[in-house]
């Protein structure tokens, strides 16, 4: 008996325990969090308030079954495709919902609509499963294999499915199966699958993407609405000549091209959907160029022109986004090479800095140490064999200066107390000191720069002579850091045998390599060119942010 109560003990969670689990469900259940809030916001609301405005919305056209659009199918789709799987559930509810608020609007017929929409929204959702799971990770309505299964399951099969359904629906009798009304309901529900779900899914992935909003500017938005009215100026006018009006079919073709060249796929389904319904409505008026017969022809015949244009405008548009998706991928891979670089430069200096220090506390004080033992030494031993001990300690200064030097080129410690020019200024003196290349070193109205800003252009600095003194063959080589407009320049001039433009596309070496990545972080860029001296020129400019002139200068 006491072996059992020890096991239910341990098996069984306290009755306190499972009450305070209990009781943080329930508040959890009922507390919203932001993400419930925007998840309302950009997904139930949207879809509550276009279901009821697509049931109402035919309802105030002069004959209901010729109406130019469907939307409460279309929009719940196109939902469903840029939207995560998990907030599907929301989503259909909120349609469903919108469909039965919408009954207030429409009294007429309310059972019979309600199931038809009901029943079309479970069709849409069993595509937009379909379509999903055949697209795997790639993106909506992006590859030539998902646009012809849209077309086929969203623009042919569902299309027909929710028009027997709706005839089914409103009694499966009378006029709902006569085939004109059939094929109206079918074509009016296809036409608008191929409008408005493209158009949702590519705006809400530019919406997601800032970087593929690369047209979408006031004056390009300006410009569309101005051929948008323009074009409403062609369809509207009353040519008398019958040879024109056809021809104004062909008038929304290059506003289409434009769009899609400037704004993209999205800019090009959004303004499909406005000449689409342009169209169509002026050939209900008998206007335009779809209004020479009955409404029920010019809309057969507007319908038939969208599909035709819609198609491809589609399959144009995916050679489009392709293209723009894998530049795309491509900058995002240059911006993580990028970051990565920039880590492994910060790294870098880190670790210049530790050996830098070390070498300055640890070996040079050895050093040091040595030294004055061998003066002690010195003064123990015989005065013959004191030059010996002397030469020997001149030796140990030697490397201790050598070492010191390294140390300061490692970590320059002077550029971090006295900026910028102090520390050109002494690095020119050591080089010129140095070698034979005599190095001019110059600043003009020395921009006040950060301490990464002005580490990056001393390494330049230091890589560039490095170059010129191994490569160039050069005598002279000048320096200068100034100020030009909101760019900070340096320049690094040499009479040498400069850089064929073929070598630096065949083999850049690592030095060139290390200065454009620096330049890079810098948010600047490096040209190598001819300089005035006869040799090669290397240039590197980056925007001046936050900076002023500090009006000294050094030479």
């Amino acid at each position: 008996m006491q072996a059992s109560s020890q096991v239910n003990q341990v098996g069984t969670p306290p009755a306190d325990t499972t009450r305070n689990r209990l009781s943080l469900r329930r508040s959890e259940r009922f507390t919203s969090s932001p993400l419930d809030v925007r998840i309302l916001i950009t997904n139930v609301l949207p879809l509550l308030l276009g279901c009821m405005l697509g049931q109402w919305l035919p309802t105030l056209a002069p004959n209901p079954q010729l109406h130019v659009l469907w939307i409460p199918g279309p929009v719940l789709l196109g939902w469903l495709l840029f939207t995560p799987r998990s907030q599907w559930r929301g989503c259909i509810l909120a349609a469903c919902a919108g469909t039965v608020l919408s009954l207030l609007l429409v009294p007429l017929s309310a059972l019979p609509r309600l199931l038809a929409s009901l029943g079309e929204f479970a069709m849409v959702a069993m595509v937009a499963w379909l379509l999903l799971r055949w697209r795997g990770e790639r993106a909506a309505l992006e590859d030539y294999r998902d646009l012809t299964l849209f077309l086929l399951l969203a623009c042919v099969l569902l299309p027909l499915c929710g028009a027997w359904w709706y005839a089914l629906a409103l009694g499966g009798r009378g006029p709902a199966l006569a085939p004109a009304t059939m094929r109206e309901l079918a074509l009016t529900s296809s036409v608008s699958y191929l409008l408005i779900v493209p158009a949702l899914v590519n705006v809400a992935r530019i919406l997601e993407a800032p970087e593929r909003r690369h047209g979408w500017h006031w004056q390009t938005l300006g410009l569309a609405l101005l051929l948008l009215g323009l074009l409403v100026v062609l369809w509207t006018v009353d040519w008398q000549d019958g040879v024109v009006t056809p021809l104004l079919t062909l008038a929304p073709i290059p506003l289409l091209v434009w769009a899609l060249i400037v704004f993209g796929i999205a800019g090009a389904s959004l303004t499909m959907v406005v000449v689409a319904v342009l169209g169509m409505q002026l050939g209900l008026e008998a206007m335009g160029p779809f209004g020479f017969w009955t409404p029920e022809r010019n809309l057969l015949t507007g319908q038939a022109w969208t599909l035709c244009t819609g198609f491809a405008l589609l399959f144009l548009g995916a050679l489009s986004e392709q293209k723009l998706s894998n530049r795309i991928k491509l900058q995002r891979a240059y911006a993580r090479l990028g970051e990565v670089t920039g880590r492994m430069l910060v790294v870098q200096e880190e670790e210049r800095t530790r050996i830098a220090r070390d070498l300055h506390d640890d070996v040079n004080q050895s050093l040091a140490a040595i030294s004055i033992r061998l003066s002690t030494l010195r003064n123990h031993i015989p005065p013959a064999e004191r030059p010996s001990v002397v030469e020997l300690q001149d030796q140990l200064l030697s490397v201790s200066n050598d070492i010191r030097a390294i140390s300061h080129e490692l970590h320059p410690s002077i550029l971090r107390f006295t900026g910028l020019a102090s520390a050109l200024d002494a690095f020119c003196i050591k080089r010129n000191a140095r070698g034979r290349l005599r190095l001019r070193c110059s600043i003009e109205d020395a921009p006040r720069l950060n301490d990464e800003q002005e580490l990056s252009l001393f390494r330049i600095v230091q890589e560039a002579v490095n170059n010129v003194d191994k490569h160039a063959r050069a005598s002279v080589a000048d320096v200068l850091v100034c100020v030009r407009g909101q760019n900070v320049v340096l320049r690094v001039d040499d009479d040498g045998v400069g850089i064929l433009a073929s070598h630096l596309r065949r083999t850049p070496g690592l030095g060139l390599i290390s200065m454009e990545e620096r330049a890079r972080l810098l948010a600047g860029t490096l040209h190598v060119g001819t300089s005035p001296l006869g040799g090669a020129r290397i240039e590197v400019r980056f925007p001046l942010r936050d900076a002023a002139p500090r009006g000294a200068a050094g030479q």
